[in-house]
């Protein structure tokens, strides 16, 4: 019986990585967070774009697009998720989480929906900035996930 041999074999990557030298993480997320910063203004357009959609459903409010609610404020969440939106973020959130239980009770309420798109419009319009108004903002639509926890 012959005996078993290990080879190791070294491949040009892990050479590679065995060199001194090379970028430190930190160095590579900074690089990386000023690339992502070249896209802010385009991200920003598609968000305003997709609130202004949002409005667009909301105002007709016709039987059968609901699904578009959580759909939009989804693709908002992705997109908007990649730079600080702070309150925008959260009012997105917290737009997917009542149409989500809305959804699912089918106890669908258009108000509560417009409440959460007038207000990442006024967030959006303010530059996503977190201040007393947005927190004011922000506490009401705590309040109206709220109810709409209560009601399903």
């Amino acid at each position: 019986m012959t005996e078993a041999r290990t080879l190791k074999v070294k491949t040009t990557l892990a050479r590679q990585m065995a060199q001194p030298g090379g970028r430190t993480v930190a160095e590579v997320e900074r690089r990386a967070n000023e690339r992502l910063e070249r896209h802010r203004d385009d991200v920003m357009t598609t968000v305003a774009g997709t609130v202004t959609e949002l409005e667009l459903v909301c105002m007709a409010a016709a039987p059968g697009s609901e699904p578009d609610v959580y759909r939009l404020a989804s693709s908002l969440l992705d997109t908007a998720g990649f730079f600080d939106t702070g309150p925008l973020y959260d009012a997105g959130y917290s737009l997917c989480e009542i149409a989500d239980r809305m959804q699912a009770s089918g106890a669908w309420s258009w108000p509560s929906v417009q409440v959460h798109v007038r207000a990442m419009r006024l967030i959006l319009t303010g530059g996503c900035k977190a201040d007393a108004a947005t927190e004011a903002l922000l506490t009401g639509l705590r309040s109206v996930a709220a109810l709409s926890r209560q009601a399903t």
